[in-house]
């Protein structure tokens, strides 16, 4: 045995033999006023030793390990020891209040399952004992009857007792079963789920970070705490997300926020997080600004991607006709002396009999081309849409004069007749331009889509008209094509720029 453990022990030895001395003074008193039946010196040693079988260390020495070990031999050596001091003074009808004592003890270190047994073993030694009055083996400082009487009576009261004290500490385990469930449970569903958790104080520190946050984020949790809740926000975003929290700390305890955060995660990588933001800092439990901090960047760019599908073609990639209208509404409000508007309807000609000679794939293949080169004859902050099929629109903005809405007519009449190489062959198409603007007062949207679009059928038939025998055909090298025709254009002016490139 260590040198140190030995000295540890004197003290506690030196405890016991000054305990039994004054264990043996007071018992000799009481012997001598026939208070007790026994020697002093054998109650004065029973002292400590009930003493020392009470101790945890003697506990596990008996059980060999845990508390919840060889309990009923534990249990049964306390209340034993108690038993010969009782009997041994001449106090056998108080055996079941001493052992009271033994039995509450043992309950709360083992468990509630142990009163039944404590009560059983107090109940044996007792009427072991009265038998032993009553047989005469056994000394009684009062008359046998009524060492009795007491005994049972204190044995009914010991049985209550430690019946309600059995009860009170299973509703204990039953709580402490319970909170330990939660615990569990709740510590399961963190370690799960890629959500991170955060709890910061007053200052802004975190004080508490969910195991997800290396998962997701790469950093460990430990190194976090005492860092800044803002440390985690791009630098771009943090004084609009300090404005956030500062809001949420404001408005009082449990205030609810959410905000779209940038977050930065340890790779240096920048996603985006909805943080659920909860106020409980006046919450004795929590002390602090809870964040439930999810990952929304794959939702945001599938919802981004699903908007730009809504609004664009999916074959030219252009905007499409509910897309048109949109920024068609929001420019027409704007119109006024100095800021023209001009809508274009472009029908391709012929495009059907391409289509149907060489096949629906180079048809398309056909209004891809025609839509990139139309996009490149506009000036960058025109907008071109495909309506569907053959048919096409351009939003011009900035009109000053006629020339210049003339002179983008000619680009796209150019840029649409010229031959394309398909992989089917050699193919050209002409186009039908129908003009309409909106030069001096506000127009309604669906009547200016209206009247471009008569405009451009008038273009189609004046055409036929003018030239009844032509028909658009396949082309090869050297073919001439035909000269293009537009509706007048009105005069527009005044400058006002507005970028309408789709979204």
């Amino acid at each position: 045995m260590p040198v140190r453990r030995r000295l540890a022990r004197v003290p506690l030895l030196l405890g016991t033999l000054a305990l039994a001395g004054f264990g043996y003074v007071v018992f000799s008193w009481l012997h001598d006023r026939q208070l007790v039946t026994g020697d002093p010196w054998v109650l004065a040693l029973l002292v400590p030793l009930i003493g020392l079988t009470a101790s945890a260390e003697v506990h596990r020495l008996i059980g060999h390990g845990p508390r919840d070990q060889r309990a009923g031999l534990r249990l049964t050596v306390g209340i034993a020891y108690l038993a010969a001091f009782c009997w041994t003074a001449g106090w056998s009808f108080l055996l079941p209040a001493t052992a009271l004592i033994v039995a509450v003890v043992h309950i709360k270190r083992s468990g509630s399952r142990w009163w039944r047994a404590a009560a059983i073993i107090t109940s044996i030694l007792t009427v072991a004992g009265q038998v032993g009055v009553g047989l005469g083996w056994l000394a009684s400082v009062v008359a046998p009857v009524n060492g009795h009487v007491g005994a049972v009576w204190l044995l009914v009261l010991a049985w209550l007792a430690i019946a309600n004290m059995g009860r009170a500490v299973a509703e204990q385990e039953r709580s402490e079963d319970a909170l330990a469930r939660t615990e569990a449970r709740l510590r399961a569903l963190m370690d799960s789920s890629d959500d991170v958790l955060t709890v910061s104080d007053r200052a802004g520190r975190l004080t508490y970070v969910s195991p997800a946050v290396e998962r997701t984020m790469g950093h460990p949790g430990d190194e976090l705490l005492g860092s800044a809740l803002l440390d985690m926000v791009d630098t771009e975003h943090r004084e609009k997300v300090a404005a956030r929290i500062a809001e949420v700390v404001a408005a009082g305890p449990g205030t609810r926020a959410s905000a779209d955060v940038l977050v930065v995660h340890a790779t240096q990588e920048r996603r985006w997080y909805e943080w659920n933001l909860h106020n409980l800092l006046d919450d004795p439990l929590v002390e602090g600004l809870v964040v439930d901090q999810r990952d929304i960047t794959d939702r945001l760019l599938q919802s981004e991607a699903l908007a730009h599908a809504a609004a664009h073609d999916v074959l030219t990639g252009l905007p499409n006709r509910g897309e048109l209208m949109r920024n068609l509404e929001i420019c027409l409000p704007q119109v006024g002396p100095g800021a023209g508007i001009a809508l274009l309807f472009v029908d391709l000609d012929k495009f059907k009999e391409i289509n149907d000679t060489l096949g629906h794939a180079a048809g398309d293949e056909l209004l891809v081309v025609v839509a990139r080169r139309l996009r490149s004859s506009l000036r960058p902050h025109d907008l071109l849409a495909r309506l569907g099929g053959d048919e096409f629109c351009v939003i011009l903005t900035e009109i000053r004069d006629q020339g210049e809405v003339q002179g983008v007519v000619e680009r796209l009449e150019v840029a649409v007749c010229q031959p394309v190489a398909l992989g089917a062959g050699m193919a050209a198409v002409g186009a039908s331009i129908g003009v309409a603007l909106a030069v001096d007062e506000v127009r309604d949207p669906s009547a200016l889509f209206s009247e471009a679009d008569a405009a451009m059928y008038e273009v189609k038939r004046a055409r036929k008209a003018a030239r009844p025998g032509t028909a658009p055909r396949l082309v090869g090298p050297g073919d001439v094509l035909p000269q293009q025709r537009v509706a007048p254009v009105p005069r527009a002016a005044g400058p006002r720029r507005r970028d309408l490139r789709s979204s």
